[in-house]
């Protein structure tokens, strides 16, 4: 953990020094805290810094089950207190994304893009306009949902996935051949570089 948060130091370094701000975007869930943790006792010019979710359930953000809620719970306590938290409901795409942090499912999905969406192109499908979707109740907990599509994905500089569990491990690996699983379309990404934490015994 200890040498990814200093690469995650690192780009968001160099990203301040060279356009004089970073961005992070972080799912919701349990798999990112310990990380989000971590960051926020990282000393950094968080001032410069934008974090973003790429996903989040439609329910009032005091809720439990809320991504943001999860978010301010975990991060904005140290030294990232003076980041700039910016809504999912008004989160463009551009390309200047320089990290995401999130974990996957079970079923394969990341963010909230779950096997139901492999048939609708403007979740999938790299020739879709990268943009924020909306998605029907589902999951657990079973909520409408906003997520980022992959085309989105495909706009982020560095991408990190976190392993949590034995169980975990075996998807990841059965997806980088399983296009069965959401999660296959975002390890095939061309353009990304993608890392894995493992952040489990």
């Amino acid at each position: 953990m200890k040498k990814t948060i200093k690469l995650i130091h690192k780009i968001l370094e160099d990203s301040i020094s060279s356009n004089n701000e970073a961005s992070i975007i972080v799912s919701g869930g349990g798999s990112p805290i310990n990380l989000l943790r971590a960051l926020d006792s990282s000393d950094l010019e968080w001032n410069k810094v934008k974090i973003m979710l790429l996903d989040e359930r439609l329910i009032d953000v005091t809720n439990i089950n809320s991504n943001e809620k999860n978010l301010r719970d975990n991060f904005f306590k140290i030294f990232s207190i003076s980041a700039h938290y910016q809504s999912i409901r008004n989160f463009k795409i551009n390309d200047n994304i320089d990290i995401a942090i999130l974990g996957f499912g079970l079923d394969g999905h990341f963010a909230s893009i779950f096997p139901c969406h492999l048939k609708d192109k403007k979740f999938i499908d790299l020739k879709s306009k990268p943009e924020i979707l909306k998605t029907d109740a589902m999951g657990d907990p079973h909520l409408p949902r906003l997520t980022m599509n992959l085309s989105a994905f495909n706009k982020v500089k560095n991408i990190f996935i976190i392993i949590n569990s034995h169980e975990k491990l075996k998807v990841l690996e059965d997806a980088k051949y399983n296009d069965a699983l959401p999660i296959h379309y975002l390890l095939n990404l061309k353009e990304t570089n993608i890392k894995f934490i493992s952040d489990f015994e």
